[in-house]
């Protein structure tokens, strides 16, 4: 059994590995499929109903760690139901992945796509809004406090860090749910090491501590084991 009571520092095969671009989008596509399949997107949509709520003018959305850009297309959804206008932009590092979401995506959906280490970018244009899902855990903790400080720096209107809890309940519930549905292997296998690299509730007060931010400007909330981190600046 994993030791839950600190952070595993086990990598990732899609953090370590270079697949081939029809590999990693099998990966990709299996990762959105079964994000989907366990309401991955319901946090980050119910925190925008809140903030997005009555907008009139365009507003700028930033997602980090895009990955498939399932998130972003599920935002759109959301948005054109309720009439939000909303500009949307996925980040990812790795250029494949960004070419694997762009793919994925209906012209018509309006998503904007970009390649870039986001520790390097300084965007040029005024982002509103900035989101990350299943991203965190991948970093280390300096790097979760930079990125906790590049989006307090970065979106002006507010942010969200959605991420699983490391808890044996969600570990050993990927494995049972892989076996069953069939989903590509290294999902499962990397889902699981995900959630021991994950932060545990107790650790994001004193992360968001020492990222220089008052812990009680951010709001903590519970998901079906997901941990969403929020603030609103404005």
């Amino acid at each position: 059994m994993p030791d839950f009571s600190r952070r595993s520092q086990v990598a990732e095969w899609l953090d370590t590995a270079a697949p081939e671009r029809r590999e990693r989008a099998a990966y990709l596509e299996s990762l959105a499929w079964f994000n989907g399949m366990m309401l991955g997107h319901r946090p980050i949509l119910s925190w925008l109903k809140a903030v997005a709520r009555g907008a009139s003018e365009p507003l700028t959305l930033m997602d980090v760690g895009c990955g498939h850009g399932d998130l972003l297309r599920a935002i759109r959804r959301w948005s054109r139901a309720r009439g939000v206008p909303l500009r949307l932009i996925g980040v990812d590092v790795e250029a494949d992945t960004v070419a694997i979401a762009q793919e994925a995506t209906a012209p018509d959906d309006g998503i904007e796509y970009l390649a870039a280490d986001v520790f390097n970018l300084r965007p040029g244009i005024r982002i509103d809004f900035v989101v990350s899902s299943l991203l965190v855990h991948h970093f280390t903790d300096d790097r979760i406090c930079a990125f906790v400080r590049w989006m307090e720096a970065t979106a002006q209107r507010g942010w969200l860090i959605c991420d699983l809890e490391r808890h044996p309940v969600p570990y050993y519930a990927i494995g049972a749910t892989g076996r069953l549905t069939g989903i590509h292997p290294m999902v499962i296998k990397d889902g699981r090491i995900s959630v021991t690299r994950a932060l545990a509730r107790v650790d994001w007060r004193p992360t968001i501590a020492a990222a220089g931010l008052d812990p009680e400007s951010v709001r903590l909330s519970w998901f079906l084991y997901r941990l969403a981190l929020s603030r609103l600046k404005a």
